[in-house]
Parts: structure tokens; C-alpha cells; sequence
């Protein structure tokens, strides 16, 4: 095996690009240039090829060390990258760049989707990028490069299924017509991507240089409770801020790979954004549709992991039975359930089991449905999102009390991350287990649900264990 990411050296050949690896003087193909070609002059043959509403992306096979190569370009702020790896479906890519952001209203089946995807045993490929923050009345300049809202085709994915490797490249019709423009573009940009070299990177220490304190999280849920108390909201998720400053940006492979480690059944994403990084472990799944079968599921209810199986079977059973957890768990699946059987039938579920992680388990219920109408992805989106796990219980008047109590904008912390295709698949997580890099800062954050019997102190700790689960990630400076 050729270390190709050591060597890093381009060929331009002619009608492809590889890559040369300088052991072995052999070469990989990168872009298959005269076939991208063939591609471009199919496409303009096609007479609804410059309707505003097509999409196209050219495919081809790439190699194991292609793909890895491109992983390197989330170390770099260069471009925009998404990273996405779900060990449920076991897919896992990387997309780069932006074609052309849509409208959010549209349907994923009214696209005119143009590939060539049936060279290859795809059933479908991730096409759309969607990000969504949690609503809020603030603007912390830290989450200023994310939009509120973000529906866009990528401009190159890596992408991986089944051990085999592919690279997406995504055209709108205004650049099937310019060819040798894009062609040139594409050349120039893949030429980078392949220039990828392993860099050494120091070890990131953090240091906290501020946070939620344990006064004034007293004080927020004590508020929250008198709320409860006056039958304003039945529940209410408050989160914490850890506001540290790291020595200096890590390597997000080794994050990737410490995330796969620690959180083997969790969705892991990396957002960058030039200087900013989004990043995370979600054990929480929003919506998975496949045409017209849906998913999603209830995460609400926590305790500790015991330190040995017996110790941690017995906090499990003590969780399966705790009438307040319990009445927490189900007052979420009562939500969803209500809010899906506006256009969805079927529904299945049953009672809560557990879901364990590395520092805590949750109670979790998988609910399943059939779609009986015609309703766009966005639209189901919106309906969900924010569950009561995240948020609250009513809605509007829980939002309310987060936005007076919170004196920080979540931002993507509680929103959702996710994807979907040209023929009606997606994935979609919320975005929990998560902190935001912001030049040299870390802003790690952690919340908890706010019942009737909540206790102060119990739900401090318990934003503890989720901040650790972030914060494990990197080596704590010591104290002076």
C-alpha cells in the first residue's frame, strides 16, 4: 500500500488528473476528466436539461486513498465541509463547497435529477445538505457564518458505502453550458484536494474561562419550576455554556476517530465553516424517510453509567421505572406521535427501552410510520423540530422561557444536521453531544428537561456527564 497522503503529488495527464505516488511510481486516477466530458455533452442533450429545477451530478469510483486525502480538507478553512458518518446506514462523506443553495419548499421528487448513477450499484446518493438552527431571539457573533436556515447542493462529495468509494460532483444547468469554464474549476479545486499532506498537530489543551455556574443554573430551574407550578408549561429544556479557550485547532481526523471510538452507535457530523467548526456525536435521530416509510424516535430520561455491569443493569431498571423520567420519556413520544399522525399512518411503537452511551443512558423508543400524503421534507421538519426533548413542552410558551433564561444563543446545538436524495431518501439528527470551534474558543453545551419534581442540583450533574462526553476530546490545561 502506497502512503499517497505523505506524498501528495499531482499529475495532470492528459483528459484525467491522478494522483502519483512517489513509492511506488504508480498513479490513481482523481477525475476522470474525459468522462466528465461524455457527461456534460449527454446532459445538454437532454431537453429539459436547463429547467431551473435540475440537478446534476457525474459519478465516478475513486480509491480508498483518494477519499482520505479529501478528509484532510476539514483541517483546512479554505472551503465549506460537511462531514457525516451514520453507522446506522453506513454511510459516510465528506461534502466541499456549495453549487447552489434551493428553495425550501420544494419536494425532493420534483427535481429533474440528471446522473449517471446507474453505472454503479447506487441506489441513491446524498444530494441536499441541510442545517437548521435552534430558534432563537439572539445573535451571538459566533454563529454568524451559519445560516438560520440552509438548504444547498454541494459542490463535491466523498463518498463511501459498502467499502467502495465515489466522488460526486454536483452542476447546475447554467454550468452544463459553460463546460470548459467548469471543467477548468473543477480541475483546479481537485488538484487542491489531492495536494492534501498529514500534518503534525499538537495536542489541543482548553482551559474554562467561563460557564453557567451551578447559582445561577439554580436559579433558572427554580424559575423554570414556579412556571411549572402555575401551569405555564407542563416542561422546559434549559442547557449550559462552557465557554474555553484551546491552545490551538486540533486535528479533526483524530476527533473523527476519537468520536468513532467513544460514540460507536451515534451520528457523527462536522460542520466547518471557515474558522468556524460544528461537531459532534448525536445519539438522537430526528427523521430518517425512505419514500414513503419514516423513522424517528423519543430520547428523553437519563441517568449515569455504573461502573460495573451489575451496578449499570441496576441503574437501568431504576430508570425504566422512575415516574418522573417516565412521564418526561412519554410526554415526547406523545408529541411526536400527535405531530406525525397529521400525515402519516401506521404508527409503531412500543415501550421505552434503553440506549446506552459511554458516560450516560437514555430512555428511547423508535417510532415508525407510513406517509399517506404528499408532504415535502422540509414540512415534516418544521412540524418536529423542536421535539419536547429539546425544548419543551408547550412549544411556543417553552421557547419563550428558554429565550428568558438562557442568556446565549444555541445556535446548531439542539438544531438539526442532516441530508437527503434525489429519490426521496434522507437522514436527519439533532444536533446534541455538541460544541462549536470558533478561532480559540470552545463552546461546549449541555441541557436537560425541567419536569414537575425536577431537582436543581440532580439536573446539574447531569449536564456534567453530557458536557464531559465534548470535553473528553481534549486535554485539559492545568491549573496554575
Amino acid at each position: 500500500m502506497c502512503h499517497l497522503l505523505n506524498s501528495g503529488n499531482l499529475k495532470l495527464a492528459s483528459q484525467n488528473i491522478y494522483l502519483k505516488c512517489d513509492l511506488f511510481q504508480s498513479e490513481i486516477l482523481i477525475l476522470n476528466t474525459r468522462k466528465l466530458r461524455d457527461f456534460l455533452a449527454f446532459s445538454r442533450l437532454k431537453p429539459d436539461f436547463n429547467l431551473s429545477n435540475s440537478l446534476f451530478a457525474f459519478i465516478q469510483p475513486i480509491d480508498k486513498e483518494i477519499f482520505d486525502s479529501a478528509l484532510l480538507s476539514l483541517n483546512l478553512p479554505s472551503d465549506t465541509c460537511f462531514y457525516w458518518n451514520n453507522p446506522e446506514s453506513n454511510k459516510i462523506f465528506l461534502s466541499i463547497g456549495e453549487c447552489y443553495k434551493i428553495n425550501n419548499s420544494i419536494h425532493t421528487d420534483e427535481f429533474n435529477f440528471i446522473s449517471n448513477m446507474d453505472e454503479f450499484r447506487l441506489e441513491q446518493v446524498p444530494a441536499i445538505f441541510v442545517s437548521i438552527k435552534f430558534p432563537s431571539d439572539k445573535n451571538d457573533s459566533v454563529w454568524q457564518v451559519f445560516d438560520q436556515f440552509s438548504y444547498s447542493v454541494p459542490r463535491l462529495i466523498f463518498y463511501t458505502e459498502n467499502n467502495l468509494c465515489y466522488l460526486i460532483i454536483f452542476l447546475s444547468p447554467q454550468e452544463i453550458n459553460s463546460s470548459n469554464n467548469i471543467i477548468d474549476e473543477l480541475e483546479k479545486k481537485i488538484e487542491s484536494i489531492g495536494s492534501n499532506k498529514i500534518s503534525f498537530y499538537s495536542p489541543a489543551t482548553y482551559k474554562i474561562i467561563s460557564k453557567t455556574s451551578y447559582d445561577e443554573w439554580t436559579e433558572m430551574v427554580n424559575y423554570a419550576l414556579r412556571k411549572i407550578s402555575e401551569d405555564v408549561i407542563s416542561k422546559v429544556v434549559l442547557s449550559r455554556i462552557l465557554e474555553c479557550e484551546i491552545s490551538c485547532m486540533p486535528n479533526l481526523i483524530h476527533i473523527i476517530s476519537k468520536l468513532k471510538e467513544d460514540y460507536p452507535e451515534s451520528s457523527i457530523f462536522i460542520y466547518r465553516r471557515w474558522n468556524s467548526i460544528f461537531l459532534g456525536a448525536s445519539p438522537e435521530k430526528l427523521l430518517v424517510i425512505n419514500k414513503n416509510k419514516i423513522e424517528t424516535e423519543a430520547l428523553a430520561g437519563t441517568t449515569k453509567r455504573g461502573e460495573t455491569d451489575s451496578a449499570d443493569n441496576q441503574l437501568s431498571n431504576l430508570l425504566l421505572n422512575d415516574k418522573k423520567e417516565l412521564a418526561e420519556h412519554n410526554n415526547v413520544v406523545e408529541y411526536i406521535v400527535k405531530i406525525i399522525s397529521e400525515f402519516a399512518a401506521g404508527i409503531q411503537f412500543g415501550k421505552p427501552s434503553i440506549k446506552k452511551l459511554k458516560y450516560i443512558q437514555h430512555l428511547w423508543t423508535p417510532i415508525k410510520a407510513d406517509l399517506i400524503q404528499n408532504i415535502s421534507v422540509f414540512n415534516i421538519i418544521n412540524k418536529l423540530h423542536p421535539t419536547p426533548a429539546v425544548c419543551g413542552d408547550p412549544k411556543e410558551s417553552a421557547l419563550e422561557l428558554i429565550n428568558k433564561l438562557e442568556n446565549f444563543e444555541r445556535g446548531l446545538f439542539t438544531g438539526v444536521l442532516g441530508w437527503y436524495s434525489n429519490n426521496g431518501l434522507g437522514e436527519f439528527t439533532v444536533a446534541i453531544r455538541s460544541a462549536l470551534i470558533n478561532y480559540n474558543k470552545l463552546l461546549v453545551y449541555a441541557g436537560c428537561g425541567i419536569v414537575e419534581g425536577s431537582i436543581p442540583e440532580k439536573e446539574f450533574y447531569e449536564t456534567e456527564l453530557k458536557l464531559k462526553s465534548i470535553l473528553s476530546l481534549f486535554q485539559h490545561e492545568p491549573s496554575n
